[in-house]
């Protein structure tokens, strides 16, 4: 029902038009080649590339390791994943209105570094607790489901903010790059989940899986954990630069009234003369 409305709602939706310098890339290529455009000449954007990996490289932990192998090592059966899913859509629905209030204070950037803690969580956990079959429980399986929805709800909302805020005349590339980057993260995710082999159980992170095969799991919860300290130290710099740009156009901003007026009283002088 709630498609249907909105499929019938979208005919009401108005089409602003776009500046010249704004128009909507028409094809995948002109998206990523804008998309790439900024990311090079854009020295924030390279910066930025560890929050958008984050998500990524996070989501691929959970849904290929967590979902496929950990529910059914605590829980006994893959009944509950399901669940276990929505609670990480419900945790990023309610952390999404509690990081809206607490940015109004705060600003954008403590947010964005919570989330990036939250998702390292995701991979830390099993790093404290690396014998899942004898060490975990519900409680521990839960709070990673949590965690994910927290760290999902910044990338879904304030990460995106932040990025209209820093790429104001370079929109359309700048989200492409999040969808790039973030996508390209995803991508490698899934491949280490599967390629990352080990061959003697007795190594710590070396993990049976249910199919037989050993896994090293153990170097992917390093990836998720150590992106998020790359996205936190990137994010820090690019505020930097952000913060030097606004002082910049500020300057400029309070200067050019006094310089056009000089050269008003300049031509002034001329004309009476």
């Amino acid at each position: 029902m709630v498609a249907a409305i909105s499929a019938v709602g979208i005919l009401w939706i108005h089409e602003y038009g776009l500046e010249q310098e704004e128009q909507k890339p028409t094809s995948r290529f002109e998206k990523i080649t804008v998309a790439l455009k900024v990311l090079v000449e854009n020295p924030k954007m390279k910066y930025m590339i560890g929050l958008n990996a984050l998500f990524g490289f996070a989501a691929a932990f959970l849904n290929s390791y967590v979902n496929g192998e950990v529910v059914y090592s605590v829980l006994g059966s893959d009944d509950k994943v399901g669940s276990l899913n929505a609670l990480t859509a419900a945790s990023a629905a309610v952390s999404s209105l509690a990081f809206g209030k607490l940015a109004q204070y705060t600003g954008k950037g403590p947010v964005l570094m919570m989330g990036a803690v939250a998702f390292s969580w995701v991979g830390g956990a099993f790093l404290l607790r690396p014998n899942v079959a004898n060490d975990w429980n519900i409680v521990w399986l839960v709070s990673v489901y949590v965690f994910q929805g927290i760290g999902r709800s910044t990338f879904e909302g304030t990460l995106r903010s932040t990025f209209a805020d820093y790429f104001p005349k370079e929109t359309v590339g700048a989200f492409a790059n999040i969808t790039l980057q973030n996508g390209m993260a995803a991508t490698v995710g899934y491949y280490l989940s599967n390629s990352l082999k080990c061959s003697d159980e007795g190594i710590r992170g070396c993990t049976k899986f249910r199919n037989g095969t050993l896994h090293n799991v153990l170097a992917f919860e390093w990836l998720v954990v150590l992106t998020a300290v790359f996205a936190i130290l990137g994010y820090w710099r690019a505020s930097v630069l952000q913060n030097r740009e606004e002082k910049d156009g500020e300057i400029l901003g309070v200067a050019s009234p006094g310089l056009l007026a000089d050269e008003e009283e300049e031509e002034e002088v001329r004309r009476i003369i």
